[in-house]
């Protein structure tokens, strides 16, 4: 019976560890779409700011 109560124990603090992790780990619903947008503003040139070495010749 010991072994039981064991691993019962082991489950239920995995269960816990688990549902702690989901909580305050989870993605937010939107921020896949904002890291997408932020990335391309980074990386594009649609939103470069010229300045003193990107002058145009």
């Amino acid at each position: 019976m010991e072994i039981n109560k064991t691993i019962l124990i082991g489950i239920y603090v995995a269960v816990g560890l688990y549902i702690l992790y989901r909580l305050f780990f989870r993605k937010i619903p939107y921020q896949d779409e904002y890291e997408k947008l932020y990335n391309e503003i980074l990386t594009s040139d649609k939103y470069k700011v010229k300045g003193q070495y990107d002058k145009e010749e």
